[in-house]
C-alpha cells in the first residue's frame, strides 16, 4: 500500500472536483488496494495447495495458514471501503 498511496492519491485528485463530490468514488481505494489484492491473491493460490500436501504439524502448513489469514484480512479491508462507496453497506 505504501507503493500504491501516491498514485492513488493522484486519482483521487483527478475524480473528485473542488466541492468534494466524485461521479467515480469507487477508483481511489481500487487503485489504493490493486496491488495488495494482487499479491494476496497470489498467496492464497499458493497457500491452498500448501495446506492440501503438508503433513499437519509442518512449518509450511503453518505458514500457509498465516498467508491464508492475511489474504482474507486484506480482501475485507479492500471489500469494505469499496462496497461502502457504492453503497451496499
Amino acid at each position: 500500500m505504501i507503493l500504491t498511496a501516491p498514485v492513488s492519491m493522484f486519482a483521487m485528485l483527478m475524480t473528485y472536483s473542488s466541492n468534494g463530490s466524485s461521479s467515480r468514488p469507487w477508483v481511489t481505494p481500487l487503485v489504493l488496494f490493486s496491488l495488495p489484492l494482487l499479491f494476496a491473491s497470489l498467496a492464497l493460490r499458493r497457500a491452498i495447495p500448501a495446506l492440501k500436501r503438508s503433513p499437519q504439524g509442518s512449518g509450511d502448513r503453518s505458514a500457509a495458514a498465516v498467508a491464508l489469514c492475511l489474504g482474507g484480512l486484506v480482501y475485507a479491508l479492500a471489500l469494505g471501503p469499496a462496497l461502502d462507496n457504492v453503497g451496499v453497506l
